[in-house]
This record gives structure tokens, C-alpha cells and sequence, in this order.
């Protein structure tokens, strides 16, 4: 090991760290929260031993770190089971690469052990509400209501994420070819379907947004201001309608994405047709929408 790895701290590896991850193609928000953790174990582990550099880190200084109250509590109380399980797996993740990269000669965060946290049921819409949610958004005439009834039926009729959804540019549509491309995870180029009535609300929404934009303006969706819609922008515009239509569920723009998969396992019973809808890497991932199915099931045999 050099001079130069031998002393890099947890604060300059940690740079080096996500350096790696944007190089790989990790988004800007898990690239944030991996920063964020990391920055909380740096700090209580150079409490607990002054003058720490990354060789030095013992896995029995790890389990002082995950035992100290900085760590199992928040200003808001005690952290919870999720917060701490996504620590773990930043520090285990940090100190493979540390270990892969030559910082450290050992990595400490092998003995960490990682308990399987409780798989918590995504909201969706329901078919009702899925069609109330849509009637609303069909019986306004406005541009920024075309849009947003664009916005959602794209989600609702493909299933990508919300980040994929704002960073959507208009050559990224090709209704001829009946196709959106979009970069998924990992910045993994991939190409969804349109189906019909989409590809038809589509071509309306294109019209008007060719006469109502600003010819050099690349994005697909635009803000009243003419600049691209943010996340936030189009969460908040989701929850105006979900208000609008009397919807009172709690539900964020990946609810539509959850709504796509459910109600496609619901019409197919096809675990993979799904998988490959969603763009999962593992079957595992999708196998959650089979519980929402059977729940439905479970309720509707109630009402016999």
C-alpha cells in the first residue's frame, strides 16, 4: 500500500467513493445518500478514535460506530430499521471498493451483518381510482392540464420512474415507431411501448406543445415558465389531481409505476411480462406485485 492510500482519510475516500458511483452511472440521489451516511459514520468514528485513516478502521471500531447514540438516534427520535440498514449497506459498499481499490489492506465492514427489513406493500390506484383520477384530467381543456393528463398517462401506460419521466426530451418519442426511450437505472438505455391511446393523446399533446414552447427548449414536459418541469414540479401537479378527483391516498409519482405493474400482473399473471415491463434485473424484485394481486383477490372474495 502506498503513503498516499495508506493515509487517505474517511472523508477524501469517501470522495474518491462516489467519484466511482457517478462513474458508474448511479443516480445523483443515491449518490447523496451514500455521502450523507458515510459522512455520519466518518464523523463518529473520528470521535471515537481521533486521527482515524481508512487502513486503521477495525470491524470492532464498525460495531462502536453502529452502537453510538449519533448514530442509532436522530434529532426526531430513535432512527429507524430502514435508515440503519441503508448505513450498513453504504459502509459495506464503501469499504468493498476500499478494498478492491488498494485503500485498505482488510475491509473491516465484511463481519457487518445485514437483517432483511419487512417488505412494506406499495400504494397504488385502484381500477376505480385509476378512472376517476383520469375523467378529471379528461374534462379540462387547458394546456397545462393537456400536459399533465400527458404526464401521468405516460406513467400510468409505461411504468418508468419519475426521473425518467422529467428528463424525457421530445426525440425521445417516436410515435411511428410506437416507442419512448428513456435512461433507467445505471443509465441503461431502454425502450417502452406506447400503446394506442397513448400514442393518441400524445400526438395532441406534441401539437400543442410545438405552438406553445419555445422551439430550442429540448425538454418534453415544460413548467408555465417555459423550463423543463423538475420532479418536484410534476409530484406536486400529481397530487393536485389525485385532490381534484377526490383521491386521498398518499400517493408520489412511483404509486403510478406501482399502478402500472399491479394492474399489468393483474391482466397477464405473468411475473416475467412484468419484469421485463419494469426493466428489473432480478424476477425477485417484481415478485411483490403478485402480493398486491392476491390482496385484491382476498378482498374481492370477501364481498361474495
Amino acid at each position: 500500500m502506498s503513503n498516499r492510500t495508506a493515509d487517505l482519510d474517511l472523508t477524501g475516500a469517501t470522495e474518491a467513493f462516489c467519484a466511482r458511483l457517478s462513474a458508474e452511472g448511479r443516480s445523483p440521489a443515491t449518490i447523496a445518500a451514500y455521502r450523507r451516511d458515510l459522512a455520519l459514520v466518518a464523523r463518529v468514528a473520528g470521535e471515537l478514535a481521533p486521527g482515524i485513516v481508512c487502513w486503521t478502521v477495525t470491524a470492532g471500531l464498525l460495531d462502536q460506530v453502529f452502537s453510538a447514540g449519533a448514530v442509532t438516534e436522530s434529532e426526531r427520535g430513535p432512527r429507524s430499521a430502514a435508515s440503519l440498514h441503508r448505513m450498513k449497506a453504504a459502509v459495506r459498499a464503501f469499504f468493498a471498493w476500499a478494498s478492491e481499490a488498494g485503500v485498505v489492506d482488510d475491509n473491516p465492514a465484511r463481519s457487518i451483518r445485514m437483517h432483511r427489513l419487512p417488505r412494506k406493500l406499495p400504494v397504488f390506484l385502484t381500477t376505480a381510482e385509476k378512472k376517476r383520477l383520469l375523467k378529471e384530467l379528461k374534462g379540462r381543456t387547458d394546456f397545462s392540464a393537456l400536459r399533465d393528463r400527458a404526464m401521468i398517462e405516460v406513467l400510468l401506460g409505461t411504468g418508468i420512474r419519475l426521473g425518467e419521466l422529467a428528463a424525457l426530451d421530445m426525440d425521445d418519442i417516436d410515435l411511428d415507431a410506437k416507442h419512448l426511450r428513456v435512461r433507467a437505472k445505471g443509465n441503461v438505455p431502454q425502450v417502452k411501448f406506447i400503446k394506442t391511446d397513448l400514442r393518441t393523446l400524445l400526438r395532441r399533446y406534441l401539437a400543442e406543445r410545438r405552438r406553445h414552447g419555445r422551439p430550442e427548449m429540448e425538454a418534453l414536459f415544460l413548467s408555465n415558465r417555459d423550463g423543463r418541469l423538475c420532479q418536484r414540479q410534476i409530484a406536486n401537479r400529481l397530487a393536485h389531481w389525485l385532490r381534484k378527483a377526490g383521491i386521498e391516498k398518499e400517493l408520489t409519482p412511483h404509486g403510478l409505476r406501482h399502478t402500472f405493474a399491479t394492474h399489468l400482473y393483474g391482466a397477464t399473471n405473468d411475473l416475467l411480462v412484468v419484469q421485463r415491463a419494469l426493466g428489473h434485473r432480478d424476477v425477485s424484485t417484481t415478485q411483490i406485485y403478485t402480493h398486491l394481486v392476491d390482496g385484491q383477490l382476498e378482498e374481492a372474495l370477501e364481498r361474495l
